[in-house]
């Protein structure tokens, strides 16, 4: 990030050189309105090295108001600089026919000077610095309006002190346009020098398409009080000669502006502004070169969507603070120096926060790079470096990087994170670092991490307050041109303090519910976020279509085939062949009995769940697309369920309240039984379903959210997999406790003492543990018997307010403490079980004072990780459900046994798999040895104990899953319970499960198109009891092709006019076939002949309406701002060319395409160039072929603005470079 830049007078120093007008001769030619003026005729010669000002001044100045200054082919040569004049275009013959060079030894800093002037403009020539080092421009435009600089070539400004040189630069003029233009080589060695520069009131300004390389500093700068600047295809290498490397700049005061469509090799930066847009842009050096970073956008209302960094930046993102609200959208970031992203505060004295990282991706970040600024330290996908809060990671890709996935430093101020949804793999580091212990808030969620250094997951903590949730709804299409409306619904328990949208085209936009008519078709991802008043945030994505032709009105076609392969008495499971649309079908709606029951986003199938036993339903399925329009019904389907199960579970028993509070009760009851088995219960208050619960254990439910001090009736029922219900349990009235009054009584591990039985909390906000006490209770896990929140601070609150608490009678204390065994580092205990008037629910163990463990209910438990030949001392509390705990069981003193063997066997060796099958794996290793004896080995599948022997060194793992990979490894054992080091690790992977079921034969093969070489085949899906992989099509008995699921395929290279049979086979993973369709009989068209040429298309907008179709002789346009036909937009449409190219060599060819704009190009199917960007320029790319052969060929080309043009031409070792001409070309 540059120096502000503060004083705007020190900044206009470039215009008190030549802001007088020249005082000058009499003129000698009248002009007529809107005339071309030749400079010539006022003396100028560009065949000479004479002065040419006085002439060129002359005709400017006798120029009106749209005329156009003209100057011919040649060099001309300036002592000073030329003064521009309202309305008057001053314009060369071309850039590579006309250039402008100073005199020798002129101290002219600037060659045009449009000072106070409007809708002037300089085009079309060379300007040439000739490594001057006085030049400071080569236009400068101020106090202007409406001015142009445009298909310019400048080049050679070779100033190295004071501030410049800029090539193109304008102080304080607005609606700016700087287009098409070249430039070469600008203050290589000046810390300022630049491109390009608009600032101190610039607004509006518009730098498109512009090539800039080679600047001391960077290429394109806007700034101070410049808003509304767009800043949009542009290509730019070889920045930072002198000082840091910087693509293109906004700096302070540039509101409403948008970055777009870029190609820069070095640091995109938005600073100090607001309501900033960078989209689609390219960052990649690839020169070697290594710049400070590619991405740095730090705004208030900001979206940064779509680019791609890619090497040669040490950080390819980079934050810190003065930054508010920003959605970051579909960036990807890769082979990055140091890293991927750095969330910096630490050291700026604020908090970077209000971020929302969406959908990225941080991947293949190196270590070892020999330009690492930090060596060692490299590699690390995302870096939060304190003093960040408030920030969202959400199904973000952070993956293959060569250290940490994410590195949480030490420095302080980290909080208030969210990691949701991300996947973290292949990392050489931990997934994340620890999460700072005195940061209070953190939600993770949902984050799939695997193959990393070492797997981290945290723990959410805090975070009391739930976050929004944005939602909108919008049309999925829209004609452009049409307003479409986001209507905004998103909802918090607090307030949404801000709503801002990525629509995927323009300006961010803070409106709740806006209103935006698209510039351009395609298909946009449009993105809500919101954040509400504590800085918690969500977002919602949608995709919208814009297409440019008319209204689709058209429906799908009705659904085919409805059936019902599988059912049972409460499920029936539907499939239907998939139907068509002119566009594309998004969906299936399903209805029953003539009810809209569930949809499908793609899929043919639908499960139906829920449904009655033995009864009689009616389905039918509706296509539908994305402009709304639905298709008829198919045909409807009739399915009785199956009879089924229909005895219900017996009652649930003993219900009972253990527990209440001011807002909640606990219920208990004895457990139903059914003759299949129960399935979980429904609770009621009253009449009204007030929960479900899941599993024939569960026979407890606590009721939340109550009102104080209130009676609530609970009755609760059983249920099993066949829906039916149980009869009610007794029903009980239980009334809620008045409003608690929680106050504060004790820190962790301090006495909380109290008057009387009272309810006690001991944890944090959002995570209490309960319990009911007479006067005291200890502040701590032994207290409570569980920690609620490891590894926080904790306190206890008690409710003043009183708090009935349900059951207040403790346990009996437990009896008959025993220790049935032990060892050196172990003790085994056993005791009789306490009774409860409601029911004991566990037991506490206690090592002295100290929580050993628990039980749920066994009256057993092994304290370990004990000292040899040491005394013990052990006690047994019982607790029930309220919380209760009795009194403690008498004390057991037990000695650990000596210690006399801790030496641990060596480890196995030689672990091998000597068979396997889809369910087992037979494991055999070398003996270990021990110092007294191995008494066996346990053997592990992963970390968990798969079984042992007693001495044997063999053993069959088994209850595994077919076609699944395990990995083994195995431990041996001593008398003194020593383990040694595991075996190395053995990976096997089961057989595949026999099957031996081939997939139904396929239906309906039909033939939908053909041509005079081909055949589109298209059939319905068969099924298999497993699944079908794919299908294999015949041509007569020669296998023509495969597919891997798709029920359509084309048959190629066939004969004209001749008749073939088409049969279709179904395959499954285990290789079984299906029988044969039904064989198809197609007869080829008629040959078409071949002329020469290629046959273009060309189309509106993104290959939208097709609005040319012709035969082209040869690649080779040159348009300018024009374009192939009136029925397209002169600034955005597309060509396609077909054919066919036959070449006349054997050997390797180089095509080349020469495009402005986007280009994609494939031979022979393969495709050669893909570049679909705003660009201008040459790109290349080799094939080798045969001569005399005909190979496909297809080129495509997007014009995205200002001048357009498409070649293409080849070249071999035996053929010079040429256009491809129209006798090597064929339209088919």
């Amino acid at each position: 990030m540059v120096n502000q830049i503060t004083s705007k007078l020190k900044k206009k120093v470039l215009s008190l050189v030549c802001a007088l007008t020249l005082v000058l001769p009499v003129i000698p030619v009248t002009t007529a309105l809107a005339a071309t003026i030749n400079v010539t005729t006022f003396g100028a010669n560009g065949s000479d090295t004479s002065d040419d000002l006085t002439a060129i001044q002359n005709a400017v100045n006798s120029a009106a108001n749209g005329d156009t200054v003209l100057i011919p082919a040649g060099t001309y040569y300036l002592s000073t600089n030329v003064n521009g004049k309202t309305g008057v275009k001053i314009a060369g013959a071309g850039r590579d026919l006309t250039t402008i060079k100073m005199t020798s030894g002129s101290a002219a800093t600037k060659f045009f000077y449009l000072y106070n002037v409007t809708n002037s403009e300089v085009a079309d020539m060379t300007l040439d610095g000739n490594s001057s080092t006085v030049l400071l421009s080569a236009i400068t435009s101020e106090s202007g309006t409406g001015n142009k600089m445009r298909h310019l070539r400048v080049k050679d400004l070779a100033a190295s002190a004071g501030f410049g040189p800029f090539a193109l630069y304008a102080i304080g003029s607005t609606y700016l346009e700087i287009s098409d233009n070249i430039v070469t080589n600008t203050g290589v060695n000046s810390d300022w020098g630049g491109g390009v520069r608009t600032g101190w009131g610039s607004s509006h300004a518009l730098i498109e398409n512009n090539t800039i390389s080679n600047t001391g500093r960077g290429g394109i700068f806007v700034n101070d009080d410049s808003p509304y600047a767009t800043v949009r295809g542009n290509t730019i290498t070889g920045t930072g000669k002198k000082m840091e490397g910087l693509g293109i700049e906004l700096h302070t005061n540039t509101d409403y502006s948008l970055i777009e469509n870029n190609n820069v090799d070095h640091w995109i930066s938005a600073v100090r502004s607001k309501y900033v847009a960078v989209r689609n842009n390219i960052v990649k050096a690839n020169d070697g070169s290594v710049g400070n970073m590619g991405l740095e956008v730090m705004v208030d209302h900001g979206i940064t969507s779509g680019n791609l960094v890619d090497g040669g930046q040490q950080v390819g993102m980079q934050q810190s603070p003065g930054t508010g609200y920003q959605l970051w959208n579909y960036n990807t970031v890769q082979n990055s120096v140091m890293w991927g992203m750095q969330l910096q505060g630490t050291g700026t004295g604020f908090t970077e926060q209000y971020q929302y990282f969406y959908k990225n991706i941080w991947k293949n970040g190196p270590i070892g790079n020999p330009a690492a600024a930090y060596p060692g330290f490299d590699g690390n996908a995302v870096r939060i470096h304190g003093d960040t809060k408030n920030i969202v990671f959400d199904s973000n890709q952070i993956i293959n990087n060569g250290r940490k996935a994410i590195e949480i430093t030490t420095a302080s101020g980290t909080d208030r994170l969210s990691f949701i949804n991300n996947t973290i793999t292949g990392n050489g580091g931990p997934s994340i670092d620890q999460y700072p212990s005195s940061a209070a808030d953190l939600e993770w969620s949902s984050n799939t991490v695997s193959g990393n250094g070492t797997n981290t997951q945290l723990t959410s903590r805090g975070f009391s307050d739930a976050k929004p949730i944005a939602n909108f709804t919008a049309p999925l299409t829209v004609q452009l041109g049409t307003s479409v409306t986001f209507t905004n619904s998103s909802t918090d328990n607090g307030t949404i303090v801000e709503n801002l949208w990525d629509l995927g085209e323009g300006l961010p936009v803070t409106t709740a519910s806006p209103t935006y008519t698209y510039l351009k078709a395609g298909t946009y991802k449009v993105i809500l976020g919101v954040w509400d008043n504590g800085g918690r945030a969500s977002v919602k994505e949608q995709s919208i279509n814009v297409f440019s032709g008319p209204p689709d009105t058209t429906a799908p076609s009705a659904p085919g085939s409805l059936t019902a392969p599988t059912k049972s008495n409460v499920t029936v499971d539907l499939s239907w062949s998939a139907s068509t649309d002119n566009v594309a079908v998004i969906g299936y709606d399903v209805f029953k009995n003539g009810t809209l029951i569930g949809s499908t986003t793609s899929a043919t199938t639908f499960g139906v769940t829920g449904l009655t036993p033995s009864t009689a339903y009616s389905f039918t399925v509706k296509a539908k697309d994305a402009a709304g329009n639905v298709s008829s019904a198919s045909n409807t389907l009739s399915v009785t369920t199956s009879a089924g199960d229909t005895q219900a579970p017996t009652t649930p028993t003993n219900l009972i309240s253990p527990a209440k509070t001011d807002t909640s009760v606990s219920l208990y009851w004895s457990a139903s039984s059914d003759n299949v088995g129960v399935t979980g219960y429904n609770i009621y208050n009253g009449s009204t379903l007030l929960a479900s619960t899941t599993g024939s254990i569960i026979t407890s439910y606590t009721a939340t959210g109550l009102s104080t001090n209130t009676a609530f009736t609970f009755t609760v029922k059983a249920k099993d997999a066949s829906n039916n219900l149980s009869a009610a349990s007794n029903a009980i009235t239980i009334t809620t406790d008045p409003a608690a009054n929680w106050v504060n009584c004790a820190g962790e591990n301090n006495p909380c003492n109290f008057t009387g039985t009272k309810q006690v909390r001991f944890g944090v906000p959002g995570s209490y543990a309960f319990g009911t006490f007479t006067s005291t209770v200890m502040c701590s896990t032994n207290g409570f018997g569980t920690d609620p929140a490891v590894g926080q601070y904790k306190t206890c609150d008690v409710n003043n307010a009183g708090g009935s608490g349900g059951d207040t009678q403790a346990p009996t204390a437990p009896t008959g403490l025993t220790s049935p065994s032990k060892t050196s580092s172990s003790v085994s205990l056993s005791w009789t079980a306490s009774t409860d008037n409601i029911g004991v629910t566990g037991y506490n163990i206690y090592n002295g004072s100290t929580l050993a463990g628990t039980t749920t209910g066994a009256t057993s438990f092994t304290v370990s990780s004990l000292s040899a030949s040491t005394a013990y001392t052990f006690t047994v509390k019982a607790k029930d459900a309220a919380g209760n705990n009795s009194a403690a069981s008498s004390g057991l003193s037990v000695t650990t046994n000596a210690g006399s063997d801790t030496t641990a066997p060596t480890a196995p060796t030689g672990l091998s798999s000597p068979s396997k099958t889809n369910t087992s794996v037979s494991l055999s290793w070398t003996a270990s040895t021990d110092n007294v004896g191995v008494t066996g080995y346990n053997i592990y599948n992963g970390t968990n104990l798969a079984g042992s022997t007693t001495g044997a060194t063999t053993f069959t793992v088994t209850g595994l899953t077919a076609s699944t990979a395990y990995t083994f490894t195995v431990k041996a054992k001593d008398a003194a319970a020593n383990l040694s080091a595991a075996s190395s690790g053995l990976t096997v992977t089961t057989n595949a499960a026999s099957d031996t079921t081939a997939p139904t034969a396929p239906t309906g093969l039909t033939s939908p198109s053909k041509t005079d070489t081909s055949v589109n085949l298209s059939w319905t899906a068969s099924t298999d009891n497993v699944g079908v992989t794919g299908y294999n099509i015949y041509n007569g008995t020669n296998l023509a092709g495969s597919t891997t699921g798709a029920t359509a395929f084309t048959v190629t290279g066939l004969t004209a006019s001749t008749t073939y049979s088409f049969t279709v086979k179904a395959k499954d993973a285990a290789g079984n076939l299906s029988v044969a369709s039904t064989a198809l009989s197609v007869t080829t068209n008629a040959a078409v002949p071949s002329t020469n040429g290629v046959n273009g298309q060309y189309y509106s907008g993104d290959f939208g309406t097709l609005a040319l179709s012709r035969v082209d002789a040869t690649i080779n346009f040159d348009w300018g701002g024009d374009r192939p036909t009136v029925d397209v937009p002169g600034e955005w449409f597309t060509a396609r060319w077909t054919g066919r190219v036959q070449p006349q060599y054997s050997e390797t060819y180089t095509f080349y395409t020469n495009t402005d704009d986007g280009v994609r190009l494939w031979v022979n199917g393969q495709q050669l160039i893909n570049n679909w960007v705003a660009m201008n320029g040459e790109l290349s790319a080799t094939i080798t072929l045969s001569a005399g052969v005909k190979y496909d060929l297809k080129m495509e080309y997007i014009e995205n603005g200002g001048n357009a043009h498409a070649q293409l031409s080849w070249s071999s070792a035996s053929q010079a470079k040429q256009i491809i001409p129209t006798g090597r070309l064929f339209t088919n």
